[in-house]
């Protein structure tokens, strides 16, 4: 194993000599200078481990400028050396951000204990730098990734939509019961392959960089998520009672709405449809219901509904991509909220989420908000 290369930067000679001495009997490499700018010559050429630097330093810069240098060109770990400072030289000090201080006369047992911790501490620091650098790449290429494989996959998508559509169209009196059920079929399939594509880009974008906060007023999000959704005549969606403005990223949340709203259209099973929305303050937190009086839902599937690519219907025709709560589960998180299910089966669903509070500005006024298609 290699010995640690340490270099010690003070004016007293008589110090350095001393030092570089009972240094090299512990088993490092040592240099010594005493002067700031020779200092940073030394570290130019030789790239010590660690550096022991004299914060009453004699010269044109003193040890905390030469400190500064250090930080900003070669992110060396620098332990000070200081017999006794005043505040405003510790102030300066502290700024540098040291990896510790040892105090004059030296007792070199606690000195070895000092640098062998620094030297740990910095490498751990460096590896997980490293690991952070390599991470943010990967996600980086993950995200070029997935939207260049969506636009490939969409591609030839478009054309068997497209051709299918041709043929219905142009050889509609050719073609019997089955040869157009067939053809619904495969449309149907390619519109769930456009959603899943989407699905997934949607979900693998949440968490690479967090959306502005804004003032968000979460009765006119929910109308405008209702107005995408357009639900059909037999469902009404109604608002208890008036929902807060909240400060967090709008898209995120409107994404969180729109697909719980969606689910509950999607897989209503009653003639006639009833979903309902709330919030209610919490001491620390918001907390958000999206109810139904859809099929509901068996408790042995509560966690897995959250899962990605998690369905439980197996019908063809509605099956969804199993991408949307998996979705708002990870954005919920991301905001460090909590969302759950509880329900019973054939008396509906409500989904549960917790926002922590941000900026708010809303009075409850009671009065229920009513929404219907």
């Amino acid at each position: 194993m290699d010995k640690k290369k340490i270099l010690v930067v003070d004016d007293e000679p008589d110090f350095c000599k001393v030092t570089a001495f009972r240094l090299e009997k512990l088993g490092y490499d040592v240099l010594t200078v005493t002067d700031g700018q020779e200092g940073l010559d030394v570290i130019e050429e030789y790239k010590p481990d660690l550096v022991l630097m004299d914060i009453k330093l004699v010269g044109e810069s003193d040890g905390i400028e030469v400190s500064r240098q250090i930080s900003i060109h070669w992110q060396i770990p620098v332990v000070y050396l200081t017999a006794h400072t005043d505040e405003k030289t510790f102030r300066r000090a502290k700024e540098t951000e040291p990896f510790g201080y040892v105090v004059k006369p030296v007792d070199y047992t606690e000195l070895k204990a000092t640098i062998e911790i620094v030297l740990y501490k910095a490498e751990t620091e460096s590896r997980l730098k490293r690991l952070n650098e390599d991470l943010e790449q990967a996600n980086q290429e993950l995200k070029y990734f997935a939207h260049t494989v969506s636009h490939d996959l969409k591609s030839p998508l478009r054309g068997i939509k497209r051709l299918a559509e041709w043929i219905s169209t142009n050889h509609a009196n050719k073609l019997d019961k089955n040869d157009r059920e067939q053809l619904n079929l495969l449309m149907n399939r390619v519109g769930r392959m456009y959603n899943l594509i989407d699905g997934v880009l949607q979900y693998s974008s949440v968490g690479y960089a967090e959306e502005e906060r804004v003032q968000v007023n979460l009765n006119k999000l929910v109308q405008d998520a209702i107005d995408m959704i357009s639900p059909p005549e037999n469902i009404t969606i109604t608002v208890e009672k008036e929902l807060p403005t909240v400060e967090y990223g709008q898209t995120r949340i409107m994404q969180v709405f729109e697909n719980l709203l969606s689910n509950a259209v999607k897989y209503m099973d009653k003639p006639t449809g009833k979903i309902t929305i709330a919030g209610i303050e919490e001491k620390d937190f918001w907390k958000f219901s999206v109810a139904d009086n859809g099929p509901g839902i068996e408790e042995k599937y509560f966690e897995k509904i959250f899962k990605i690519f998690q369905v439980l219907s197996t019908d063809e025709e509605s099956r969804s991509s199993g991408i949307g709560l998996s979705t708002v589960k990870k954005i919920v998180e991301m905001y460090e909220g909590k969302i759950w299910v509880e329900s019973k089966p054939g008396q509906g669903s409500t989904f549960f989420f917790t926002l922590p509070k941000q900026k708010t500005a809303v009075e409850h006024t009671g009065r229920p908000v009513r929404f219907a298609r």
